[in-house]
């Protein structure tokens, strides 16, 4: 239960007075393990990861095996391990908190703007090193991260007298390798047109100009690693668009 006698877990979805989760589904639901997905994910000011060390990730690798043990009911109803896992919803009027729930203005206009039947909370990564910020699909047992938070920002501690600390965005080393191609480039800029440096920075340049990179659930990946020992994966991605270009 809430601090306010609320339950924090939500409703079963339902339409009218007919609930599309019968008896039986309902059951299965409160049995099932949490599980998460970061399609959700997003770093703002003050909950960027760049700076965290490998010791922080771990523990938040452990935070999640530990959750992912549990069931929603266990965690939201039963309260069981409450006082390690500081799980509550967030106050979006707590004192100092550098963000409103306006904010996550990636999410869908229908979560974003159903605080019922979607709450935003929090779990604890360990004692004193952050929380792991989302909400669980309605009617299901998946728990979606919106915001890591190393410095628990989201909401200050009157122990720290209510400061929030800076964060600094954390990238991929690719993404980091063509920020720091792209500051290069903008100082060789001022040199004279005679400068060998503009040869060598375009020549880098151009294999980086069509270039998309993106993840794969893992059955698609093991798929296309059985492919790629007889296909190259620009042979693979280019018979993909093919083949839904005829399709179209």
């Amino acid at each position: 239960m809430g601090k306010d006698g609320k339950k924090l877990i939500q409703n079963k979805p339902s339409y009218g007075t007919n609930q599309l989760v019968s008896v039986k589904q309902d059951k299965e639901i409160k049995r099932k393990r949490i599980s998460f997905s970061f399609s959700y994910f997003n770093q703002l000011d003050y909950f960027g990861i760049g700076m965290c060390s490998s010791k922080w990730y771990i523990s938040l690798i452990e935070r999640l095996k530990t959750l992912g043990t549990m069931t929603p009911e266990e965690v939201l109803e039963d309260n069981r391990g409450s006082d390690s896992l500081r799980c509550h919803n967030i106050d979006w009027n707590s004192k100092n908190i550098p963000i409103k729930r306006k904010d996550l203005n990636w999410l869908p206009n229908e979560i974003l703007n159903n605080d019922a039947e979607f709450p935003i909370m929090q779990f604890s990564v360990s004692t004193g090193t952050g929380r792991i910020v989302g909400f669980f699909d309605r009617g299901s047992s998946v728990f979606y991260i919106v915001l890591l938070d190393p410095h628990h920002n989201v909401q200050p501690a009157r122990k720290t007298n209510y400061q929030i600390q800076p964060t600094t965005k954390g990238v991929s080393q690719y993404d980091d390798l063509l920020s720091k191609l792209e500051k290069i480039t903008t100082i060789v800029s001022s040199c004279s047109k005679a400068c060998e440096l503009h040869n060598h920075i375009n020549s880098i340049n151009e294999p980086h100009n069509n270039i998309i990179y993106f993840g794969l659930e893992g059955s698609y990946y093991n798929e296309i690693k059985k492919l790629s020992d007889k296909y190259s994966l620009a042979e693979i991605f280019e018979y993909g668009i093919l083949a839904l270009s005829d399709k179209s």
